[in-house]
């Protein structure tokens, strides 16, 4: 890394919080500095509303606008999303804000937005001058398709209306593929569980054999 980038003084590493060994160890040789929840669920293509993507706007309660790709990944839009990150999210060697895309930590600016953009699809919400930021991919998996969400916003309407979006967007593209859906929860620690009842409930998903509710990606940072 030095060698191809000598400007680089820190570099950033995340764990899953459940391996305690890989966790204890990473912790004697960098410093802890955030953790964000992180959830697996998934469904066949038999679930009723893989067969009519349509019926998940029955879903939709929220009163809220529309999920639109995201256009313009500026510095305001960037504060506006920093404000749902954890506090400690700050608290890296700069004192700049960190966001989770499936398990590889970015700081949060519009070159790296734009970077992503590259790579994946980015989503917003934008409603009572407050925004919300998501972050799609799908992957091939052996049994269908692995899809990474990562959503990064005020409260659990707001999440749930960027889930339904993509759910929806995933199951017309993928008809007949069983679907994984792993996702980076950036909500307020209280509202975790009416996510998990979310997925359980109301979208009827299963949630991932060996899978805990209280899985976490934790956050370390170390010098070079």
């Amino acid at each position: 890394m030095r060698q191809n980038r000598p400007s680089v003084k820190y570099k950033r590493s995340t764990a899953f919080s459940l391996a305690q060994g890989v966790v204890e160890s990473t912790k004697k040789k960098m410093r802890y500095i955030f953790s964000m929840p992180f959830i697996e669920y998934e469904c066949g293509p038999s679930l009723w509303w893989r067969q009519d993507p349509a019926q998940l706007a029955q879903l939709d309660t929220t009163g809220l606008p529309d999920v639109v790709p995201l256009q313009a990944a500026d510095d305001d839009f960037c504060t506006a999303v920093q404000k749902w990150l954890p506090a400690e999210a700050c608290g890296s060697h700069d004192g700049k804000p960190i966001i989770l895309v499936d398990w590889d930590p970015y700081t949060l600016s519009p070159a790296n937005l734009k970077h992503l953009q590259k790579q994946r699809a980015l989503f917003t919400l934008k409603h009572n001058g407050e925004s919300s930021l998501s972050i799609v991919a799908s992957n091939p998996a052996p049994l269908g398709t692995q899809l990474c969400i990562d959503i990064y916003a005020r409260d659990f309407p707001t999440w749930k209306k960027h889930v339904l979006k993509h759910l929806h967007d995933a199951s017309i593209r993928f008809k007949s593929d069983h679907i994984c859906a792993k996702m980076f929860v950036g909500l307020p620690e209280l509202e975790l569980d009416s996510v998990h009842d979310f997925c359980t409930d109301v979208l009827n998903m299963d949630k991932i054999k060996l899978s805990d509710t209280r899985m976490r990606a934790d956050v370390f940072e170390c010098e070079l």
